[in-house]
């Protein structure tokens, strides 16, 4: 008795819908690269001798030139600055002031009598330690 055998067939994969997906993908991680570098902050902070390490459950504040500050990276007005301190002070005691070094005076008074009115007790100023001189 003679059998038929059926001829087998190897499947095949089509890859065009994958190249498509992971082609997408490197998109998106392109511009959204992108997107996080534009949102930062140009931030050149003073120089101090004696500097602490900041306390890990701080509140920080960004502090640019011009311009809206940051709170925990979001732009807030400085108009709206105690509303958004006053919706923050029970999960914060410290707050962090990370301050350009040529932001006027009068913001960085008006901004710690803000933090100081809605009831924060301890304010620190971001510093980093002075370069090492030649010799």
């Amino acid at each position: 008795m003679d059998f038929e055998t059926r001829q087998r067939t190897s499947p095949t994969i089509n890859l065009t819908p994958l190249i498509d997906c992971i082609f997408t993908l490197v998109i998106f991680i392109i511009l959204a690269a992108n997107f996080q570098r534009i949102q930062t902050l140009d931030i050149s902070v003073p120089e101090a001798e004696s500097s602490n390490e900041a306390e890990i459950e701080s509140l920080v504040i960004t502090i640019p030139v011009t311009g809206t500050i940051k709170v925990e990276n979001e732009e807030i007005e400085l108009s709206g600055l105690k509303h958004e301190l006053q919706s923050k002070i029970s999960r914060y005691q410290t707050v962090l002031l990370v301050a350009d070094r040529s932001v006027p005076v009068q913001r960085l008074v008006q901004i710690l009598s803000d933090v100081q009115v809605v009831g924060f007790t301890s304010v620190s100023i971001a510093t980093q330690k002075p370069e090492a001189e030649a010799p």
